[in-house]
């Protein structure tokens, strides 16, 4: 690479099945101002590297031993491509790392190297650890950040990032929550310099219809990212679908939004087009439980391809959904669930066991709700004991520390589930307790 271009990086370990979607938006972003940007995907290219066993344990969410010791593993165990990949950092001016909670001690470490080099580039750190310490340190970046950083970003990336660039924040050391009011400006990620076949899900592509969240639930920390919501235009995201399906053999579409029936007038309009245009496509999204959704969208919802929805439940107890502010009812969920089994839409359902002040009947509430109503939940897609995220609406409870219960609440939930006989993602299961899997 020449000066003057900017990497985007993102260091392991993190998801490595699909290319990263954020850096992909601030990429074509970057591309379409006239600034020459790729992506180094180093959790993809180490994770590819690596042997079976140690992939195997890139998968394990919340390894807290592997995020310890993942910096020295690929030094000593892939010396050559380590070496190569630092001096492709070195020729560009500016590095821009996507920072994860699984991947921010790795982060440091290359910056760490980087900026002891005499030609070391500009830093810019940004992502969802950023803006996690931000909410952490009472609303600002703590001195470890700015001892990292030439430039922190708080929120989306794409506005503050082009700034920095331009020169336009040449005093300041950080940005916050400077968002694009509207996503059609942003060109969907087309990934040109990466290689999906590097990819396991090489025929699926990561895609948004919105950013932010309408609902207000107090434990998630998802739309602390955003400024209230926004959605894409449909003729876009058919044009993104078109794109990848001609240029990237793409057949499968995976959307990252909180929730694909934010509007739900919108959603029977994409679908509306998917049929138009392709017939059908496959896609699988995340769901909110909204009863307002009327048989003839979830119809044209299967019509169109969906072939799986992830259903934020968490509880079969009124009062701690009603504490949660889930926005709806257990008997609602019921009347939801029959709705999605009568249009043949396959789903699953996640859980929180141990949220801040439940009580032993809440609990039994919850687990008996599950098996009263086995035959109309296909699947347990995830559970875990609440955690606790800086910044969420939790914190306003004088209880939202972790329960003392609540992992043995998890572990009695878990087991009833398994002698009842769910379906259920076992990857998922406890995917949010933090793990020592024993990474040497």
């Amino acid at each position: 690479m020449t000066k003057n271009n900017i990497l985007l990086g993102l260091a392991p370990p993190f998801w490595p099945l699909m290319p990263p979607i954020g850096l992909g938006y601030l990429q074509e972003f970057l591309l379409k101002h006239g600034i020459n940007t790729e992506i180094l995907d180093l959790n993809n290219l180490f994770y590819n590297l690596s042997d079976e066993a140690l992939k195997k344990e890139w998968l394990i969410s919340c390894n807290t031993e592997l995020e310890k010791n993942i910096y020295s593993i690929i030094q000593q165990n892939h010396h050559t491509e380590y070496d190569n990949v630092v001096d492709r950092m070195l020729e560009c001016d500016v590095i821009g790392f996507s920072c994860f909670k699984s991947n921010i001690e790795s982060t440091y470490e290359f910056v760490k190297l980087l900026k002891s080099k005499c030609n070391s580039p500009r830093i810019i750190l940004g992502g969802p650890e950023i803006t996690r310490q931000y909410y952490k340190n009472n609303f600002k970046l703590n001195h470890e950040i700015f001892s990292y950083a030439d430039f922190s970003v708080v929120g989306e990336g794409e506005k503050p990032l082009l700034g920095y660039l331009e020169g336009l924040k040449n005093n300041v050391k950080h940005a916050e929550f400077e968002q694009v009011k509207n996503l059609d400006d942003l060109p969907f990620p087309r990934y040109k310099n990466l290689n999906f076949h590097n990819y396991r899900k090489n025929n699926s592509v990561p895609m948004l219809f919105s950013r932010g969240c309408t609902r207000n639930c107090r434990f998630c920390s998802e739309r602390l990212l955003y400024k209230g919501f926004r959605i894409r235009g449909i003729s876009n995201i058919i044009e993104e679908v078109r794109y990848h399906k001609l240029n990237n053999n793409i057949t499968h579409f995976i959307f990252f939004d909180s929730m694909i029936n934010a509007d739900i007038r919108l959603l029977e309009k994409l679908c509306d087009q998917i049929i138009g245009n392709f017939g059908s496509i496959n896609w699988e999204a995340q769901i909110s439980i909204r009863n307002d959704m009327h048989p003839t969208l979830l119809d044209k919802m299967k019509r169109s391809g969906c072939y799986h929805l992830f259903v934020g439940l968490e509880s079969g107890s009124d009062s701690i959904l009603s504490r949660m502010n889930k926005g709806f009812t257990s008997n609602e969920a019921i009347d939801f669930f029959r709705k999605l089994n009568n249009s043949g839409l396959s789903f699953g359902v996640s859980l929180i066991v141990g949220y801040p002040g439940e009580t032993d009947h809440e609990f039994k509430e919850s687990l008996d709700f599950l098996v009263r109503n086995k035959d109309i939940i296909p699947k347990i897609e995830q559970i875990n004991p609440f955690t606790y995220y800086d910044g969420t609406l939790a914190d306003k409870d004088a209880d939202y520390k972790l329960q003392p219960d609540a992992l043995e609440k998890y572990k009695i939930f878990v087991g009833e589930i398994k002698r009842h006989n769910f379906k259920y993602t076992g990857a998922f299961l406890g995917n949010l307790i933090e793990k020592n899997a024993g990474s040497k």
